[in-house]
C-alpha cells in the first residue's frame, strides 16, 4: 500500500467521525448490572437488543443506557465469567440486573493481545505473558518498562544507573545475536514503535496492559522484527456511560544508594606516600575534608502528574489524558521534563457494523544531560582540594591523571536535547456478515530530536570552547488491510486472518560545530562567531527504506480440546539486494486441554492445557539500508595536471556484500498452563530450544581483493536453551485478609555454536572475537571478554590470580607476570554469565488497605569490578585518591587485569514496596486511595561496587564495571514516593 492510500483512509476515517452517527432510536432503557454476589458495579458489560447488533456497555459504575426500536421485546445482558441473562426490555423504569458468576478459570476469562487480533487467554497456543495495571510495579516510575521489571519470567530489564536519561534494556530469552540489535518490537495499540527507545516517551499512567509474545511461534506473525521477541501494549481507553475524571500522581525523593570507600582527609594524610610527598598548588588545605562523590549529588525532587477524562454513549468513547514528569537527576545538572497528551476514541455505527478506533499522541520531551567522564574524575581529586576557591569562582585544578574538578565540568557543560514524538493511528473495521470483518489501518510516526551543545575553555586544560547543534527526523507511514473471519461449525470453532502491510521509514539529520566561541555567554547559538575551524563543521544525513509484508493466520479449536494454529509471514525488506529481500517466516502450535479428558475427574485441578510450538523469526535491526552496498564518501584531494589544482576525489567507505540478509532465528517452545485448587494456584512453564542462524557481524576479511580488512556478514550460529516457571497463588481468600503471591523464575543457557562459514565463496573462520576492554591508566584498553565458539557471549580470559609474594606484587599461577615469557601470564576461560533470574511478589488487603512489597534477584554472575581495579591501588598515591581497602590488601605493584577482580555478583534486591489506602463513599468522588512507596530500598550482595546491575545491560562492556573515562555511568538510586489515585464521578 502506498503513502497516498494511507492518506486517503487516514481521510476516510476522520470523515466517518464526524458524519456518521447514527441516531435510529425509539425508546430508552436505562439501567444499572452489579455482581448478585456483593453488589458490585460490573463495567463494560454487554448490553444488545435480541436478535440485532445493536447494542452498548455498561460504565464504570455499572449503568447503561440503550435506545432500541420500539419492536424490541428482549435485552441479552452478557459479560465474561456470568451467566448471560435475557432480560424484558420495559422502558418505563431502570432495570436493575443481577449477574451471576459462573465457575469458569481466571484464565478462561482474560482476554490476550496475540498480534494482529486476540484470543482468550485459555486458548492461547504460544508462550504468551500478560501483565495488568493492577499487577504493576509502584513508586517512581521514570520509564514504563519499570512497572513490569521483574514481572516476567524470561524478560530481563535492566536499568544501567539512575539516570533519567536512560532508557532500560530489555531482553527477552538470553542473547539472540553478537552485534544486531536485540530489543524486543514494541506495538502500542496494534502499531509498532520505529524504534524501542521511543517507548520510554509513552506515560506510563495512559498504560492498561502488557502481552509478551516469547517464544517464536508466537512472535514469527511479526516475521523479520519478531526475532528479539515482541511486547504488545494497550493504553486506556474510555467507555460508554458517565464521565469519569482520574488524576494519577505521585511526588517522591531520591538520594545516591551506595558510594565508594574513598579516603577521607584525615586517612589520605596519614598514608607515607602523602608524607613523604605532599600535594600543592591546586588549593589543598588539610582542613578541608571533600567528599567529591556527594559534591556532585544532590536530592532530586520528582513530581508526575496524569489527568485523564473518559465516557461516551451511543456507540461513542473517548479517552483523553494529559501527562507532566520533572525528574531531576540525582547527578547536579541532568533533568527531564516531559509533557504529553493522549486521545483514544471509538465509533461504531451502522448498527455496530462499521466500527472505527483512533489514536492521537504527542510527547515533548526536553532533556539536560550530563558527561559520565566527568562522573569518573570524583576518583581521582583529593579530599583536601576545595571545590570552589574563597571567592565564590570554581577552583579549576588539573592534579594527577584526569584529576579535574568534577562540579565544575558538570556544572558548567550545556547538554541539551529536545524531543518532539508524534504518533497518530486509524482503524477502520466493517462487519459484512456475521463473523467476516475487513478493515484497514494507517499510521504515522514524527520523531524529531534537537540537540544543543557548549563546552566553555576550562583553563588548566586549555581547551578551545565548542559548541555544536544538531537535528535528526525520524518519520515512518505504516499500513495495512486486514481480513478476519472467524465462524463456529458444530463443535469445531474455524479462524483466519489475511493483511497485507506496507511501511517507509525515512531517517535525516544535520549537525553543524565549531570551536572558540567569541561569546560564551551565547551558549550554541551564534556558530559563526568563532576563531578557530573544526575537521567537520557542518553536515547532513539522510536515508530510507521499505518493508512490504504479506501474512495469513489459521487457528483450529475443536471443542475446547484440541488446538492449533499455523502461520506464515512474507518480508520483503529494500535493506538486502534484490534476490535476498525476500524472507518467508512461517510458525505452527498445538495445544491439548487435558482437563476435558484425562483429568476431567480430578476435582483438584481446575485447567491443564499442554502445548507446544516452532517457529521462525528474522533480525535485520542491525543492517542499515545501504550496509550490502560498496559506498563511496569524500577522499583526499588530488592534484589535477591540467589546471594545477588540487581537486577533491571519491574512495571507497566499506565493502560491499550483495548476499548480506535477515540473521533468522527457528525456536521450539513446550509449555504447560495449569490451574490448580479451583483456581486458587495458577501458573505456566516453558522450556525452549532457539538457534540463531546466518549472524551479523564485521568478519575479518582477506586484503586483496577486499578494500577493508572487515565486511558485514553473515556467518556463525548461537542458541539459546531455557526453562520458565510462573505462579500465582491466593494463599488467604475472603471477607478480611487476602494474600496474594507470585512468583517466576528464568533459567537460560545461551551458547555461540561457530564463527565460521563462507562469504561471497571465501572460507571464513574465526577462531574468536575480542570484544570488552579492560581500561584504566596503564592498561591500555587489554582485551578481557570473547565470542568463542562453545562458551556463552562475553566469556573471560584472565589470567588466575593465586596472591602476592614477600614484596607485595601480585602471582597468576603461582608466578608473577615476569617470569613468563614476554611478561604475560596464562590466561583462562570464565563464564560469567547468571544462572538463573527469579522475582517475588507478595500482596495484601484488609478492608481498605494495601500492601505489596516486590523482590528480584539474580543468582550466579560474575562481574568483572575495573573500577576497584583502576582505584584500589596505593600506585596512585599521592597525586590521585584510592579507596581504604588499598591501604591494607598488602599490594604494592600496578593494576593488572585478572580474576582477582571478577567478583560474584549475585544479588537480591527489594525493587519496590508500597503500602496504601483507599477512601470510598465520599460525595461526588468513585474513590481515592492515597499511598508511599519505596524503590530500591536495599541490595543483598557480596559484589563491591556500587550496584551488581548498574553496567552488566549490553553492549561489548557487559559484565565489566568501569566507571572510568567514556565508560563511567550514573550511580544508582533509592527514592521514597507519596501517591494518590483519584477518581471523580
Amino acid at each position: 500500500m502506498h503513502l497516498k492510500n494511507l492518506l486517503k483512509v487516514s481521510c476516510f476515517a476522520m470523515l466517518c467521525f464526524f458524519v456518521l452517527p447514527v441516531m435510529a432510536q425509539n425508546k430508552v432503557i436505562t439501567g444499572k448490572v452489579t455482581d448478585s454476589r456483593d453488589g458490585s458495579s460490573l463495567v463494560g458489560v454487554s448490553i444488545v437488543a435480541k436478535g440485532s447488533t445493536i447494542g452498548t456497555n455498561t460504565d464504570a459504575n455499572g449503568g447503561f443506557k440503550l435506545s432500541i426500536p420500539v419492536s424490541a421485546t428482549t435485552i441479552v445482558v452478557s459479560y465474561i465469567g456470568y451467566t448471560p441473562q435475557e432480560v424484558p426490555a420495559v422502558g418505563d423504569q431502570p432495570l436493575n440486573i443481577k449477574l451471576v458468576p459462573t465457575e469458569t478459570a481466571l484464565n478462561e476469562v482474560v482476554v490476550v493481545s496475540v498480534g494482529y487480533g486476540t484470543e482468550r487467554k485459555k486458548d492461547v497456543t504460544g508462550a504468551v505473558e500478560t501483565i495488568s495495571s493492577k499487577d504493576f510495579n509502584q513508586g517512581t516510575i521514570i520509564d514504563p518498562l519499570d512497572q513490569i521489571k521483574g514481572k516476567v519470567a524470561g524478560v530481563v530489564i535492566t536499568t544501567g544507573g539512575g539516570d533519567p536519561n536512560q532508557a532500560s534494556t530489555i531482553r527477552l530469552r538470553g542473547q539472540t545475536s553478537i552485534t544486531g540489535d536485540q530489543s524486543p518490537l514494541f506495538v502500542v495499540d496494534g502499531v509498532p514503535l520505529d524504534n524501542a527507545v521511543e517507548f520510554q516517551n509513552i506515560a506510563p499512567g495512559d498504560i492498561e496492559t502488557y502481552d509478551v509474545l516469547k517464544d517464536a511461534s508466537a512472535t514469527s506473525i511479526y516475521g523479520s522484527r519478531g526475532a528479539n521477541g515482541v511486547i504488545l501494549v494497550t493504553t486506556k481507553k474510555g467507555k460508554a456511560g458517565k464521565t469519569v475524571v482520574e488524576y494519577n500522581g505521585y511526588a517522591s525523593v531520591g538520594n545516591q544508594s551506595k558510594y565508594y570507600d574513598l579516603l577521607t582527609t584525615p586517612e589520605y594524610l596519614a598514608t607515607p606516600q602523602a608524607i613523604a610527598n605532599p600535594q600543592t598548588g591546586q588549593g589543598e588545605s588539610n582542613s578541608n575534608n571533600t567528599n567529591w562523590q556527594k559534591a556532585i549529588t544532590r536530592t532530586a525532587f520528582t513530581e508526575s502528574n496524569n489527568l485523564a477524562i473518559s465516557g461516551g454513549g451511543g456507540g461513542f468513547n473517548y479517552r483523553a489524558s494529559l501527562n507532566y514528569q520533572d525528574q531531576p537527576g540525582v547527578v547536579i545538572n541532568s533533568d527531564k521534563k516531559q509533557l504529553g497528551i493522549r486521545f483514544n476514541a471509538e465509533e461504531k455505527a451502522l448498527n455496530n457494523k462499521l466500527d472505527i478506533v483512533m489514536g492521537v499522541s504527542n510527547v515533548n520531551t526536553n532533556r539536560s544531560l550530563v558527561n559520565y567522564s566527568d562522573i569518573g574524575y570524583v576518583f581521582n581529586a583529593l579530599p583536601t582540594i576545595p571545590v570552589r576557591l574563597a571567592n565564590g569562582s570554581f577552583n579549576d585544578f588539573g592534579a594527577g591523571y584526569n584529576a579535574y574538578n568534577p562540579v565544575e565540568y558538570l556544572t558548567n557543560t550545556y547538554d541539551k536535547h529536545n524531543e518532539y514524538l508524534t504518533n497518530i493511528n486509524t482503524t477502520i473495521n466493517y462487519t459484512v456478515i456475521p463473523g467476516l470483518v475487513v478493515g484497514a489501518t494507517g499510521a504515522t510516526s514524527r520523531n524529531n530530536v534537537q540537540t544543543h551543545f557548549f563546552e566553555p575553555t576550562f583553563p588548566v586544560q586549555n581547551n578551545p570552547s565548542a559548541a555544536s547543534d544538531s537535528t535528526y527526523n525520524t518519520n515512518s507511514y505504516k499500513g495495512d488491510f486486514h481480513i478476519n473471519y472467524d465462524t463456529q461449525i458444530g463443535k469445531s470453532r474455524i479462524g483466519a486472518t489475511l493483511v497485507d502491510e506496507y511501511s517507509v521509514f525515512y531517517n535525516e539529520n544535520f549537525f553543524a560545530s565549531t570551536q572558540g566561541i567569541t561569546v560564551p555567554g551565547n551558549l550554541d547559538n551564534n556558530l559563526g562567531a568563532n576563531t578557530s575551524p573544526v575537521a567537520a563543521p557542518i553536515g547532513s544525513y539522510k536515508d530510507e527504506y521499505e518493508l512490504q509484508s504479506y501474512l495469513a493466520r489459521v487457528t483450529y479449536n475443536y471443542d475446547g480440546r484440541f488446538y492449533a494454529t499455523g502461520s506464515v509471514r512474507r518480508d520483503q525488506s529494500s535493506k538486502f539486494s534484490p534476490d535476498k529481500q525476500v524472507g518467508y517466516f512461517p510458525a505452527f502450535d498445538l495445544a491439548y486441554r487435558l482437563k476435558r479428558d484425562l483429568v476431567k475427574d480430578v476435582d483438584w485441578i481446575s485447567d491443564l492445557k499442554i502445548r507446544g510450538g516452532i517457529g521462525e523469526t528474522g533480525n535485520a535491526n542491525g543492517v542499515g539500508p545501504y550496509t550490502n552496498l560498496g559506498l563511496l564518501g569524500p577522499g583526499a584531494k588530488y592534484l589535477d595536471g591540467a589546471s594545477g589544482s588540487y581537486l577533491p576525489s571519491f574512495s571507497p567507505q566499506q565493502n560491499p556484500n550483495p548476499d548480506l540478509t535477515w540473521e533468522r532465528r527457528i525456536g521450539r517452545n513446550i509449555g504447560l498452563d495449569f490451574s490448580l485448587f479451583n483456581d486458587r494456584l495458577s501458573g505456566d512453564m516453558n522450556y525452549y530450544n532457539d538457534k540463531t542462524t546466518q549472524l551479523l557481524f564485521a568478519n575479518t576479511v582477506p586484503q586483496p581483493p577486499n578494500i577493508f580488512a572487515t565486511t558485514e556478514s553473515n556467518v556463525g550460529a548461537l542458541t539459546n536453551k531455557g526453562f520458565e516457571f510462573q505462579v500465582n497463588g491466593q494463599i488467604l481468600k475472603g471477607d478480611g485478609l487476602n494474600w496474594t503471591a507470585s512468583g517466576n523464575i528464568n533459567f537460560t543457557k545461551t551458547r555461540i555454536q561457530s564463527l565460521s562459514g563462507t562469504l561471497q565463496g571465501q572460507p571464513i573462520n574465526t577462531p574468536f572475537i575480542n570484544v570488552g576492554v579492560a581500561e584504566g591508566q596503564g592498561l591500555s584498553a587489554n582485551p578481557i571478554t570473547r565470542f568463542v565458539p562453545g562458551y556463552a557471549p562475553y566469556v573471560f580470559y584472565l589470567p588466575h590470580f593465586t596472591g602476592v609474594n614477600a614484596q607485595g606484587v601480585e602471582e597468576f599461577d603461582g608466578k608473577i607476570a615476569n617470569d613468563y615469557a614476554g611478561g604475560v601470564p596464562p590466561s583462562h576461560y570464565i563464564d560469567p554469565s547468571p544462572k538463573f533470574n527469579y522475582g517475588i511478589n507478595n500482596s495484601f488487603n484488609y478492608k481498605n488497605w494495601s500492601l505489596s512489597f516486590f523482590l528480584r534477584g539474580v543468582y550466579g554472575q560474575k562481574i568483572f569490578n575495573n573500577t576497584l581495579l583502576d582505584y584500589e591501588s596505593v600506585t596512585r598515591l599521592p597525586t590521585t585518591n584510592t579507596t581504604r581497602a588499598a591501604l591494607t590488601n598488602g599490594v604494592s605493584s600496578g593494576p593488572v587485569a585478572s580474576d582477582r577482580w571478577l567478583e560474584g555478583a549475585s544479588y537480591l534486591r527489594l525493587d519496590n514496596a508500597n503500602i496504601g489506602y483507599t477512601f470510598n463513599h465520599i460525595k461526588g468522588v468513585n474513590s481515592i486511595r492515597v499511598y508511599l512507596a519505596t524503590n530500591n530500598l536495599f541490595v543483598i550482595t557480596k559484589y563491591r561496587g556500587l550496584d551488581p546491575e548498574v553496567t552488566t545491560a549490553s553492549g561489548n562492556q557487559s559484565y565489566i564495571d568501569a566507571d572510568y573515562g567514556g565508560f563511567a555511568y550514573y550511580p544508582p538510586v533509592r527514592s521514597f514516593t507519596f501517591g494518590t489515585n483519584v477518581s471523580f464521578k
